[in-house]
């Protein structure tokens, strides 16, 4: 095979796999209440807690996540070029990922506004 051919192949498989994953709801839990114990943490309710975040993430990242991103990382580029001039190779670089990162959480969160407590809610979660 060719180099060709299996960049091509390659690049077929990353775009087919991207768009095949998929995480369905937990089970809810079928049992008596547990006992609290004082600093003793469930497991379930801190997975729970982060397959909930997850799923509001990923939610806010499919409804304007991905557009945030690329309209951050543009504005950043642009600034961090043309705010640094006489060094702006320099600026580029620090502004690309800056504004990148930035516009994926205001996406995430104008995306999906219960991502944040989402965040919020795992975090607490002991």
């Amino acid at each position: 095979m060719t180099r060709t051919s299996v960049s091509a192949l390659f690049a077929a498989a990353v775009i087919a796999g991207a768009g095949t994953a998929h995480a369905g709801p937990i089970a809810p839990d079928e049992g008596p209440p547990r006992p609290v114990v004082p600093g003793v943490h469930l497991v379930d309710q801190k997975q729970a807690a982060l397959e909930n975040m997850l799923n509001e993430l990923n939610l806010g990242w499919a409804n304007g996540g991905a557009a945030g991103t690329a309209i951050g990382a543009a504005i950043g580029l642009g600034v961090g070029c043309l705010s640094m001039f006489p060094g702006s190779l320099a600026g580029c670089m620090i502004g690309l990922p800056t504004g990148a990162v930035t516009g994926a959480l205001i996406g995430i969160a104008n995306g999906n506004p219960k991502a944040q407590k989402a965040i919020e809610d795992y975090v607490n979660t002991p």
